[in-house]
């Protein structure tokens, strides 16, 4: 890669802040009054947003946090029918989706992949509970489907970056079980960013079974949407020519 993201993985235990009925923990990162513009934020709704992820749209918002600026704040719910039945709460029955994907952004991260750092979890109840995840903005960034409308070099140059990002989720047998162009951001700088690693987890197989996977996901994600084929093909490029 060009320029460097690795980061040593945090050993440091999470922080709780209690809040009302609301429990902000992180890595010891917000202050007092960060953790309490945060919930002040989420009780007023704060800057909708919706992040289109292809396969839908995800809840979510920017809060300002003094001395920090504006964050990405991501709401969890269920898929599906139970979406509305549910209403964003989930019963406690293991450990959040929040703190899951907290802790594989700090450990993707620390193999070099570009991804949000995360700052913060949230969660609002005991047995029943709604949970969010704090983590940075990428402001102003473009995901690869708006790139790839013609914009041909920055194109080749994105998907590179990619293919070298997926080759180290390979080798360290990570699955992002949902990646497509609509998961690609890419800042003004430049930088490629994977995004959404919620329910990613670590694969059993080998690694040619691994990049076969990210492979036929891809591409089903470009038929399904009707993107241009020139990303499977670049993809099935990359990925075979680094992996093999």
């Amino acid at each position: 890669m060009s320029e460097t993201a690795t980061i040593e993985p945090s050993v440091e235990p999470f922080h709780d802040l209690v809040r009302g009925p609301y429990l902000v923990s992180s890595r010891g990162i917000l202050s007092d009054e960060q953790a309490t513009a945060l919930i002040r934020s989420l009780r007023e709704g704060g800057e909708q947003v919706e992040r289109s992820t292809l396969g839908g749209r995800s809840r979510s918002a920017v809060c300002e946090l003094p001395g920090m600026g504006r964050v990405f704040v991501k709401h969890y719910s269920h898929g599906g029918l139970l979406r509305a039945l549910t209403a964003g709460r989930f019963l406690a029955l293991g450990p959040e989706r929040s703190r899951v994907e907290f802790k594989m952004l700090e450990r993707v991260r620390s193999y070099g992949v570009y991804a949000p750092k995360p700052y913060a979890i949230v969660k609002k109840g005991a047995i029943v509970y709604g949970t969010w995840l704090v983590m940075e903005e990428l402001h102003g960034a473009r995901n690869l489907v708006e790139i790839q409308r013609g914009e041909s070099e920055k194109l080749h140059r994105v998907m590179k970056a990619l293919g070298e990002q997926l080759v180290i989720l390979i080798q360290k047998r990570i699955l992002h079980i949902d990646l497509h162009p609509g998961n690609v951001l890419v800042s003004p700088a430049g930088t490629v960013h994977i995004v959404d690693f919620d329910k990613a987890h670590y694969f059993r197989g080998s690694a040619s079974t691994l990049r076969d996977l990210y492979l036929r996901r891809w591409r089903r994600a470009v038929i399904k949407h009707g993107l241009s084929p020139v990303l499977s093909e670049m993809m099935s490029l990359l990925l075979r020519s680094y992996s093999e």
